[in-house]
């Protein structure tokens, strides 16, 4: 089957859970379906829902860092400089990511060669790097893997972290509203390298990766990236 491939890196990433109000912001240890949406709409420079795509998403480590939020109240039409209310909390960062990105759409694959907009994993801050953009040829298979990414779970019931994430946002008014919340399956990508990568091939081949959670593999029909030993669970945003 014929897919391209998008490779993509960035030295942080941060993945909010959407209900979790609290002092201490951990990150999602996958990358939700929203963050794939918008990442391919900075690309393309617009919202697209009609293709198919897969991920597998890496990284090496994590770490706690603390951020102040100033809020500013309205004084008119500008802004009261004098009541400002600080508001501080740690947030949980993944550390040197990797990302292994499939679809099935041309378009798409050639809009991360010259992106629209900046492209971001997370936060404003989290900025990532195309390093390669490929057609492959990808072989059927049996089977498939499901850690270092999501998938939802009344799909693909197997073990992992289970929480309500939506698939995509309605854009239509000022404040998005979350369409199709449902329970997604979360499986951790965190490892690391079995030997130091010395090249991009290096660095994406899972042969060279070790991950540090038990490996959840799952019968379904599925497609595999020889050359990257990656597989490949097609499905649709929305």
């Amino acid at each position: 089957m014929k897919l391209y491939r998008i490779l993509i890196t960035s030295t942080t990433a941060s993945f909010r859970y959407p209900n979790l109000i609290t002092s201490n912001q951990l990150s999602i240890k996958a990358v939700p379906y929203t963050t794939i949406a918008g990442l391919i709409a900075s690309a393309v420079g617009k919202y697209m829902n009609d293709f198919n795509f897969s991920y597998t998403f890496r990284y090496l480590s994590k770490f706690v860092d603390l951020e102040t939020i100033y809020k500013f109240a309205k004084k008119g039409e500008s802004v009261d400089n004098k009541n400002v209310v600080s508001d501080r909390f740690k947030r949980e960062i993944l550390f040197d990511c990797y990302l292994s990105l499939y679809v099935d759409s041309k378009e798409i694959a050639d809009a991360f060669k010259e992106p629209i907009f900046q492209l971001l994993l997370g936060r404003s801050s989290d900025i990532a790097k195309v390093v390669e953009v490929k057609e492959i040829e990808a072989i059927k298979t049996d089977k498939a893997m499901l850690n270092g990414t999501i998938v939802p779970f009344n799909e693909y019931k197997s073990f992992g972290e289970i929480y309500s994430l939506p698939r995509c946002f309605d854009y239509s008014e000022i404040v998005r509203k979350p369409q199709k919340v449902e329970p997604f399956l979360i499986n951790d990508g965190i490892g690391n390298f079995v030997y130091k990568p010395l090249n991009t091939k290096e660095k994406f081949d899972l042969k060279n990766w070790k991950f540090k959670k038990m490996l959840n593999v799952i019968e379904t029909t599925a497609y595999l990236d020889e050359e990257l030993n990656t597989p490949i669970l097609l499905r649709k945003l929305c």
